[in-house]
């Protein structure tokens, strides 16, 4: 059998910086606390918590005088400065692509234009970004919302990093079709892009796809709904989700991962495939 790696594979820049930021955060306060998961990586998040990371689902589980981090998808304007009366220390670790969507928001939310922000609405992503327009902005997911939803001439628009570019395309050309103006701002991220080009590309190659990373991540998950639109394809979190009936009669196997994958996930499945082989 023969294993193909795609090219971009591992943490992203913006993870890697966020990941590396916090260990050393951890390093220099012994317990830090975070609101939601840093990345959408189980395994990942369970490491820092044995290193003293405490993860919290609301800002009252956050003791006075603590640390805190920002995770790198960002949190809404309202709870960051919530968290500012409770809290010493923050560390900020939002994705860079990411805060600058937040910059071209704050740049844009004083003009009579309504900005659409193009993502998926539960996404942590699209909530800081939507707060930074004081809660004026339209969040748009499929291409049969815009008609519904958008009701004015002119208007700004932006997307999730993550945002699957050809649903992207879509949405913005009916946008386009029903506006006088519309000024586009292509937030999407260049590494994600770049991850799924290859991946289709990939996927014409082999007769399985592996993507690996967290089941709620959305990069991930696009990954996947690309690949098995192509080919035969299975998501995994990690090595101990891979049976040896799921490489029955496979020649060559293709392996992508999702931008909150460390690269030792990826190296612990192939090590796998191969003693499926002996």
């Amino acid at each position: 059998m023969e294993i193909i790696v795609s090219d971009t594979i591992g943490f992203c820049s913006g993870v890697r910086k966020a990941i590396s930021g916090a260990e050393k955060a951890l390093k220099d306060n012994g317990k830090i606390y975070c609101l939601g998961d840093i990345i959408h990586n189980k395994g990942v998040v369970n490491r820092l918590k044995s290193k003293g990371m405490i993860f919290v689902n609301h800002i009252d589980e956050i003791p006075k005088g603590s640390s805190f981090i920002i995770r790198s998808h960002g949190l809404p304007f309202d709870t960051i400065e919530n968290v500012k009366k409770k809290v010493d220390k923050i560390y900020d670790f939002t994705c860079p692509k990411v805060k600058k969507s937040h910059k071209l928001v704050e740049s844009l939310k004083n003009y009579r234009r309504p900005i659409i922000i193009v993502g998926n609405r539960e996404h942590p992503e699209v909530k800081a970004i939507y707060s930074l327009t004081e809660h004026r902005g339209i969040i748009i997911e499929k291409p049969e919302e815009v008609r519904k939803k958008l009701n004015t001439d002119e208007c700004y628009v932006l997307v999730q990093t993550t945002f699957k570019p050809v649903l992207f395309y879509e949405i913005v050309k009916e946008i386009v079709s029903i506006t006088k103006k519309a000024t586009i701002y292509n937030t999407l991220c260049e590494e994600t892009t770049k991850r799924q080009q290859e991946v289709k590309e990939l996927a014409k190659e082999v007769d399985l796809v592996i993507v690996v990373g967290g089941k709620h991540s959305s990069n991930t998950k696009t990954l996947f709904s690309i690949a098995s639109g192509i080919v035969k394809s299975v998501h995994i979190e990690n090595a101990d989700e891979l049976t040896k009936d799921l490489l029955k009669g496979i020649n060559k196997v293709g392996i992508v991962s999702g931008a909150s994958t460390p690269n030792e996930d990826i190296d612990k499945v192939i090590e796998k495939i191969h003693n499926f082989k002996e």
